[in-house]
């Protein structure tokens, strides 16, 4: 019983995560099967784009935050001087609110957006947003990482470790790959996901709203597209056509669901 749920709730977490997926099929696939009216101007093609540049962003950020994560949590729990330090400069960090480390991130370099061309300005974006997502979701990802690993360090088996000589750099690196561990880096994973996702779309929402489609820097997300269609939701009898806010906000909550998902299995798992 225990393992067809486990295939089910895997199942139901691919079904969330689709919108991922099927925005990167050929345009032909959607013909006839999406209503017209959302094919109508640039609505659907910027769906599309924003969900893409969605799934870059998360992949990238994910990676980058992960490797600094793995490497920042080993080195706090080898040397407590390196720890100290890097505690109080994520614990500084994280007093700041995660939109407004974006806004400064993005602030040294909202001249060159301007005067770059399209493409080398959805690189520079996606860097420097890729930057700022990670300084924020970084604190609690190293204390997910270097709690545990400590944990394991000061155990009774890592003593015996010890008697024997081994040097502490070798024990961790052992305990980085037990399964506790794995599962803790899984769950570090989920977290910069869903984390990165909530930044992305609030950042792209206040962007938008603030500044509008020429305002820089131009955030292509979804929150963005929401609030270009925030007016659509209110608009119910007029021209307006709800389901362009509803679209990509039903499929925002449907990602956010798969990552809680998969946060509260490795929660029951531990």
């Amino acid at each position: 019983m225990k393992k067809q749920f486990k295939i089910l709730r895997f199942l139901v977490v691919a079904l969330l995560l689709l919108p991922l997926f099927i925005v990167w099929l050929p345009p032909a696939f959607f013909e006839g099967k999406v209503n017209e009216t959302l094919l109508e101007g640039d609505y659907f093609s910027s769906l599309i784009l924003s969900f893409r540049e969605l799934g870059i962003t998360l992949l990238t950020t994910m990676i980058f935050a992960m490797i600094l994560s793995y490497a920042i949590g080993y080195l706090s729990v080898l040397s407590m001087t390196v720890g100290r330090t890097f505690s109080n400069i994520l614990n500084a960090i994280e007093s700041i609110p995660s939109i407004l480390i974006a806004l400064f991130c993005y602030a040294p370099v909202s001249g060159a957006l301007v005067k770059t061309s399209g493409s080398t300005s959805t690189l520079i974006s996606l860097a420097v947003f890729m930057a700022a997502a990670t300084a924020t979701v970084l604190p609690e990802a190293v204390r997910s990482i270097s709690i545990p690993l400590s944990d394991l360090y000061n155990r009774k088996y890592s003593v015996s470790f010890r008697s024997y000589g081994f040097p502490k750099h070798r024990i961790l690196s052992v305990l980085m790959k037990t399964a506790l561990m794995r599962d803790t880096l899984k769950r570090v994973a989920a977290g910069i996901l869903l984390k990165t996702l909530v930044l992305d779309t609030s950042f792209g929402f206040v962007i938008q709203v603030g500044l509008g489609s020429t305002g820089t820097p131009q955030h292509t997300s979804p929150g963005a597209l929401i609030a270009a269609n925030r007016k659509a939701l209110l608009d119910l009898f007029g021209d307006g056509n709800p389901a362009m806010f509803w679209i990509p906000s039903l499929l925002l909550i449907a990602i956010s669901v798969a990552f809680l998902i998969i946060l509260n299995e490795k929660k029951e798992n531990d």
